[in-house]
């Protein structure tokens, strides 16, 4: 049956390849599966050479998420930039009754061994169970599931008999030379691991502070981040005694990412930003954060795309910082520089820079302007545009408003222009908004203004950006 299954999803996939490669608002820059609809990033390791990303899909369509038949996909890249699209690593046991494969994590085990946990989900939305699975080849090409049964369940090993129906999203982290598990929901359930092959688990106690979906939770320095797909997605830093099984967030706390904004809608009508994200440790010790950008259009034969790299660091006050990775140099074409262009109640647009795949570096001081910033994908006669705009005390990118205060007089902005993507990164990393937009597609240029007295363009860097395809 299962394989059946596959032949039809494959068959579906290739059917809607044509109408994906055509559409001029998909990003080039950006990964995204070769067609249909790309989930939360559930997995990311690097392994033996390879940064490796797995993701939720569905083969079946590009308008929706999958909940019949959601599976993991797999891709990897040498640089962290160029992704190879790879064979499909997890598919929902229909002859079991799974409904879908929902989200979770990979992991090495005490041996060094990948592991993928992830949550089966039955048909009619039954009691879900945390599985399995490992590879068969060290390329993490094929993979198979460590048991014929769940290696962790509602009821057994000290888990709750009545966890909570959302328990989905495992997580596993380690500490003090222990590996346990958290999930989305279950008011931060944790489980500890009880042999180095990680198949044999018991309940160990709550982890405070843990709710939204996909969640993240890892040590940075001497603190812990906790990352939660919430609507917007956002972070805590503080301690964990792997002990007590408690988690003092006692740190820093704030939004990460605010391109739902901050009070989206609750029948979902927010889905135009970053979500479902996953942070793991490559082989230099960086802790690189990739998340799904959700929010396009539908009727395209595809739908949704990995965010750029990003860094993730601790600055002296324990906020979160995120920067893109330095390996997206590498991308960057024709360059344009201008400096100290001084701006006094008037919009300029600017002369040979314009593209709809860019990055803009850009760094503003503030005047005595009311308000001042930077408009992408402009239109030949200037009424339409992306607008990126600072007013009292607010940056306004693309509708969406982030409280901020320029540091030192000065507003700097990393924006990553890619089609109908749009990533901004503010102050150096203090928070970024992730956005779809979609403006006409002869809709180009870049311009600076400031409203109602004056500001200073202190420097702009523009490069056009290459495809990763």
């Amino acid at each position: 049956m299962t394989m059946k299954w596959r032949e039809k999803a494959l068959a579906a996939v290739e059917a809607a390849i044509p109408q994906a490669e055509k559409d001029p608002t998909r990003p080039i820059y950006h990964f995204r599966p070769p067609a249909q609809w790309m989930n939360d990033i559930c997995g990311s390791i690097y392994y033996k050479g390879y940064y490796h990303a797995f993701y939720q899909y569905n083969p079946f369509g590009g308008d929706s998420w999958g909940v019949d038949d959601s599976i993991w996909a797999h891709a990897r890249s040498k640089d962290l930039i160029h992704w190879e699209d790879l064979p499909w690593s997890i598919l929902p046991m229909k002859d079991r009754g799974e409904r879908r494969c929902n989200s979770g994590c990979i992991t090495l085990d005490g041996n060094g061994k990948p592991m993928i946990f992830y949550t089966f989900v039955l048909e009619g939305e039954g009691p879900r169970h945390q599985w399995g699975v490992v590879p068969l080849d060290d390329d993490l090409i094929k993979w198979r599931r460590v048991e014929d049964e769940p290696l962790m369940a509602a009821g057994i090993s000290g888990i709750p008999s009545g966890v909570n129906g959302g328990w989905s999203d495992p997580f596993v982290f380690k500490s003090e030379g222990r590996t346990f598990v958290t999930f989305k929901s279950c008011d931060g359930l944790v489980c500890e691991a009880k042999d180095k092959e990680l198949t044999k688990w018991e309940y160990a106690g709550q982890l405070e502070g843990v709710s939204g979906e996909c969640p993240n939770f890892f040590p940075l320095k001497d603190k812990w981040v906790l990352i939660r797909s919430t609507h917007p997605i956002s972070y805590v830093v503080g301690a964990f005694d792997a002990r007590t099984i408690a988690f003092n967030s006692s740190g820093s706390a704030g939004i990460m990412d605010y391109g739902f904004g901050t009070n989206p809608p609750k029948d979902r009508s927010w889905t135009r930003g970053l979500y479902g994200t996953n942070a793991f440790e490559d082989e230099e010790g960086r802790r690189i954060l990739l998340g799904w950008i959700c929010g396009f259009k539908p009727k395209r034969g595809w739908n949704g795309c990995m965010s750029l790299p990003r860094i993730l660091t601790l600055d002296k006050k324990q906020r979160l910082i995120q920067t893109p990775a330095p390996e997206l140099k590498t991308l960057r074409g024709r360059h344009r520089t201008l400096q100290k262009l001084k701006l006094n109640n008037k919009e300029e647009r600017l002369k040979d820079i314009e593209g709809d795949t860019m990055e803009i570096l850009a760094e503003f001081e503030a005047g005595d302007a009311k308000a001042f910033g930077l408009k992408v994908r402009q239109s030949q006669d200037g009424k339409n545009a992306v607008t990126i705009r600072y007013a009292n005390g607010k940056l306004d990118v693309a509708g969406t408003g982030v409280p901020l205060k320029p540091v030192s007089g000065k507003l700097k902005l990393h924006i990553f222009i890619d089609r109908s993507v749009l990533e901004v990164f503010i102050n150096d990393g203090v928070t970024s908004v992730t956005r779809v937009e979609y403006p006409g597609e002869n809709d180009l240029g870049v311009s600076v203004f400031a409203e109602n007295g004056n500001a200073t363009l202190k420097s702009l860097d523009a490069w056009d950006m290459k495809s990763i395809w």
